[in-house]
């Protein structure tokens, strides 16, 4: 039986036992997957879609930056394994992206500025996304030993329900990693993008891919809306800080038509992290404030995907200049093990 017998079959199952569901039609980005209008199904496996249950009760209060609240001792545990989850996962991407690999990162100081601004003011940051190892991997490259230990300061994140979030204790396991589930198919309203605004209204650090998926070279694909949304509504207006990244995908590369994902990372190779300058986005807001609320998401997206173009011809400038200096060399002439520990 073909894939496309098998799927229409078990759309047909699906729309009988959940009629709330319907329509249920196929995902654009993975052959096998089913989305709802509350629901996502990979292999015929319902995937999790929830983001504030993935968490104990009042566990979201340990990641406040604006002070410390009292909670439960459940909590405080969740907060301790969280931390040490963040911490152990950024340093081991901290090994394989400047360890086993060279990372070359261009406007470190504007990160610092945006990681040192005040307790309530959010950051979005957006990436271009060349390969499932971006989040960890750049979060190790980029950020000081500090900074991973450092759970309120430390992003949120989201990854696609149907590609990590298979089953409660893999959930949780991301969860722990501040990374919550995000479906696609379901735009910018949706329980993923409330979830962030929120935590954008408590002055956090967010990180998203508005690509919304994995581009093995640069694309001119159009940005979703969902950053527009996150801009837009939050009570006070974020700093946005773009960052552009060439190399990712040689560390950890992407599967071709008809392979399985790769998970070994390769060592010996060279990445270019270049770090846009902070942009307060009041101007930006006050000039959409009374525009049809979807025709500023667009706009607002368009003028990000925008400078993220003009980044990304940088970026690719100076990973040509670093190769040629890289291959001069071969490898950082810095000590490791001192390297990890800053």
């Amino acid at each position: 039986m073909t894939m496309d017998k098998k799927m229409e079959e078990l759309i047909e199952k699906l729309s009988k036992d959940h009629p709330d569901e319907c329509p249920i039609r196929r995902s654009k980005y993975i052959p096998d997957c089913l989305v709802g209008q509350s629901k996502v199904w990979k292999a015929g496996r319902e995937t999790v879609t929830e983001t504030y249950n993935l968490y104990p009760q009042d566990a979201l209060s340990v990641y406040r930056r604006d002070g410390d609240a009292e909670v439960s001792f459940s909590s405080r545990l969740w907060e301790f394994v969280s931390r040490c989850t963040v911490f152990t996962i950024g340093m081991g991407s901290k090994f394989f992206t400047a360890g086993m690999n060279t990372t070359v990162v261009h406007g470190t100081d504007n990160l610092q500025n945006a990681l040192s601004r005040p307790a309530g003011k959010p950051l979005i940051s957006v990436f271009n996304h060349n390969s499932c190892f971006d989040d960890p991997g750049l979060m190790g490259g980029i950020l000081t030993t500090s900074q991973l230990l450092d759970l309120k300061g430390m992003r949120w994140g989201t990854s696609a329900t149907e590609v990590i979030f298979l089953n409660r204790w893999i959930s949780k396991f991301f969860a722990l990693g501040k990374v919550i589930p995000i479906t696609r198919g379901w735009g910018p309203r949706q329980p993923a993008m409330d979830f962030l605004i929120h935590r954008l209204n408590e002055g956090a650090w967010i990180n998203i891919f508005p690509e919304a998926k994995v581009i093995d070279t640069h694309s001119q694909d159009r940005f979703r809306w969902g950053v527009g949304r996150l801009i837009m509504e939050t009570e006070m207006p974020s700093l946005f800080l773009p960052i552009y990244h060439v190399g990712m995908n040689k560390i950890l590369p992407n599967p071709k038509d008809g392979e399985s994902q790769p998970v070994v990372i390769r060592p010996g190779n060279l990445v270019t992290v270049c770090i846009g300058e902070p942009i307060d986005l009041s101007s930006w807001r006050e000039r959409l404030k009374n525009v049809r609320t979807e025709d500023a998401w667009s706009d607002i997206t368009r003028e990000v995907q925008n400078i993220m173009t003009e980044l990304g011809s940088i970026t690719r400038s100076l990973h040509a200049k670093n190769i040629i200096q890289w291959l001069q060399r071969w490898h950082d002439s810095r000590d490791l093990y001192s390297y990890l520990l800053t």
